[in-house]
């Protein structure tokens, strides 16, 4: 298989008991990480802040995560070889609230389809996300550790911007279970740090 040059995505589930159900397509870059998606509610409205999603939409897709010096990243190289991995995201807000998500992914040549539910529980009623009070996501560093040859595990501080102007905090650690091991080449380039917008 190829490097990753399109996706699509169904994303679903349900914030606060309120269900959504959303699909798209888009398209990207492996050699800089550039990606777009198009993502249309296949529902009525959010309910929600829609920016709560962004987290898991724009980073979902890591096949895209170019690593340096030209070096197939391990999401590359489950895509090539096409064995691919799974992820388990959690992500606890500075209000008690949680989301955690399950990523699945099929290939198709350089298309990818991934399949993501994404659930959230906690979100106060007059909190930035129910009111829908949330603008916009910061940037971030991601650090990446590999626990054992079938793992990549990373960890991020991420501060969403809210209409008052104040910061909305999450702490997220996501595990990326591959269904073969690593290289062992790049075992030994760790940790990895990614900066994310």
């Amino acid at each position: 298989m190829s490097l990753p040059a399109t996706h699509e995505l169904h994303i679903f589930g349900k914030i606060n008991g309120h269900e959504y159900d959303m699909r798209g397509k888009g398209t990207g870059n492996p050699n800089d990480g550039y990606e777009d998606l198009d993502l249309k509610s296949t529902k009525d409205d959010l309910p929600f802040s829609p920016w709560i999603l962004v987290q898991n939409i724009g980073y979902g897709f890591n096949q895209y995560l170019p690593y340096p010096d030209g070096a197939m990243s391990p999401f590359q190289a489950a895509m090539c070889d096409g064995s691919g991995y799974e992820v388990h995201r959690e992500m606890e807000f500075e209000d008690g609230a949680t989301v955690t998500g399950i990523y699945r992914y099929t290939y198709e040549g350089s298309h990818i389809k991934g399949e993501f539910q994404v659930d959230g529980t906690g979100f106060p009623d007059d909190g930035p996300v129910m009111t829908d009070s949330l603008t916009d996501l910061d940037w971030v560093v991601t650090k990446m550790v590999y626990p054992d040859e079938k793992t990549v595990f990373s960890t991020s501080d991420q501060t969403y911007t809210t209409t008052s102007g104040k910061g909305y905090k999450s702490t997220v650690r996501t595990n990326n279970i591959f269904a073969k091991p690593i290289a062992a080449d790049m075992m030994q380039s760790q940790p990895v740090f990614v900066s994310r917008k």
